[in-house]
């Protein structure tokens, strides 16, 4: 791994490192002049929706503990800028939130992204947040409520209800209205796989699991799978709408309304884990810096 700088709006690549951060005892920490310039950026250097999602309650978390801060994520065309890379993910995981001030182009100075994190070397299972909120000075109480977390609009939260309501209820629509029990399935390309192909092992652990969980929860389900439903083990549950050409924020709003989430190990089941009950199958062991408190790990 590349240990990043971000200057000036320009990436520099530093040393090769097996770890990224620093050890707990070096007492390493984000300088006290940067605190007192009170202007934040929140930055990752990787780019899935997982990735973003899990450090979405840092905004919040930055205004909490410095209230007159001005906290900044940065833009698509910064992020193509710096990483070459052209995607939406910010934007789902951001847009809305109260605590963000602004998408930004360009930042001055320093920029202390991901890879600036305080890592436990006799503790794996330490949430990347939580990493990053130690190297930012912040005590255990002060980052306790930092699960990942969403902000939906009005027309969104409407919009996802309607979607709930007339695939379990039917009838007349009338909002807000309450919501029925049901679930969310989720099946990604990596269900079943190790480093990127399949694995019989993690398959079948993957199978099971799911079984043992859409068994003892015989909900209706609303469900993305990579493949069609009906080509998998899972055909025989409850189907109320395949959500694949959904909006991808409006997906995470009708999952986090769902009564259990399950997924094979996903990022996107992470962002409605403060909301829903979230089993994932697990595939890497130990999940590391990508664990996520309140996830159900099978």
């Amino acid at each position: 791994m590349i240990f990043w700088r971000i200057v000036d709006n320009q990436l520099y690549p530093v040393k090769e490192t097996d770890t990224l951060g620093f050890e707990k005892s070096e007492g390493l920490r984000i300088p006290d002049e940067y605190l007192d310039k009170q202007e934040f950026m929140v930055m990752r250097t990787a780019h899935g929706i997982g990735d973003w999602g899990i450090i979405s309650a840092m905004p919040r978390l930055l205004k909490e503990k410095y209230p007159n801060c001005k906290v900044v994520v940065p833009s698509k065309k910064l992020l193509k800028k710096l990483f070459g890379q052209d995607h939406n993910n910010v934007h789902v995981v951001f847009d809305n939130n109260r605590f963000v001030d602004e998408f930004v182009d360009e930042i001055d100075g320093e920029v202390f992204h991901d890879h600036y994190r305080i890592y436990d070397k006799d503790n794996t299972d330490i949430p990347l947040i939580k990493q990053m909120l130690e190297f930012w000075q912040f005590t255990e109480e002060e980052m306790s409520d930092s699960q990942p977390e969403m902000y939906w609009s009005d027309d969104e939260r409407m919009f996802g209800d309607k979607i709930i309501l007339d695939h379990i209820k039917g009838g007349e629509f009338e909002w807000p209205s309450p919501i029925p029990n049901f679930g969310c399935l989720l099946i990604s390309d990596r269900f079943g796989s190790q480093y990127g192909k399949h694995h019989q092992k993690t398959y079948d652990r993957d199978v099971q699991n799911f079984m043992n969980i859409l068994t003892e929860y015989q909900l209706p389900y609303f469900y993305w799978t990579v493949k069609p439903i009906e080509e998998t083990k899972f055909n025989w549950i409850n189907k109320s709408l395949d959500m694949k050409y959904i909006d991808l924020r409006i997906q995470l709003y009708i999952k986090s309304k769902a009564k259990i989430n399950l997924s094979n190990q996903c990022g996107t089941n992470h962002l409605v884990v403060r909301y829903s009950k979230c089993f994932e199958s697990q595939r890497q062991f130990p999940i590391a810096h990508n664990f996520v408190e309140g996830d159900i790990y099978l």
